[in-house]
């Protein structure tokens, strides 16, 4: 089990010290499963028993440090998948306090022209969209309504963890 330390400068060394590669993290779906949250292959799961356990692993995530954003262009189904199979998955540097930071996670990450195009279609205010394509010379897609409403009700660093969805 995991101790929590509000010392932020030990918190911070800690963080350098993974950073530089001489200190280990922890892969958060292995923290999960301490914590006993079960992680099914998503193929085992219908469409009402994966939304319900992708809240679970939501919620969960918040309690460790781990906050999402920018999911709203993706299914339940999606969204669990991206976790399981490649975000839960990295090592990374859990906060040792969760209360005191944490890290934010997107599926929209990475700087590929597809990340970029979702992030263009859906979340980018229109100020950003104008100035991206003046930047860039390149066509900006069409502004869509997100598909799904899901990020107002994600959990926020410094917020309590609601057990709804």
């Amino acid at each position: 089990m995991r101790k929590f330390d509000d010392d932020p400068i030990a918190e911070l060394e800690r963080l350098d010290a993974f950073l530089d590669g001489s200190e280990p993290g922890e892969i958060p779906i292995d923290v999960l499963r301490e914590r006993g949250i079960e992680i099914p292959d998503e193929a085992t799961l219908d469409d009402e028993a994966i939304h319900e356990k992708l809240w679970e692993v939501v919620r969960a995530m918040a309690e460790i440090g781990l906050f999402l954003e920018d999911t709203d262009h993706l299914s339940d189904r999606e969204l669990y998948r991206f976790l399981v199979a490649d975000a839960l998955i990295q090592e990374e540097c859990l906060p040792l306090n969760p209360a005191s930071g944490g890290w934010h996670i997107s599926p929209i990450g990475g700087c590929s022209e597809e990340d970029n195009e979702i992030y263009l279609r859906y979340y980018a205010e229109d100020s950003i969209r104008k100035d991206w394509g003046e930047d860039f010379g390149e066509p900006i897609p069409e502004k869509e309504t997100r598909p799904f409403d899901r990020d107002r009700m994600l959990p926020a660093h410094g917020h309590e963890v609601d057990s709804e969805n």
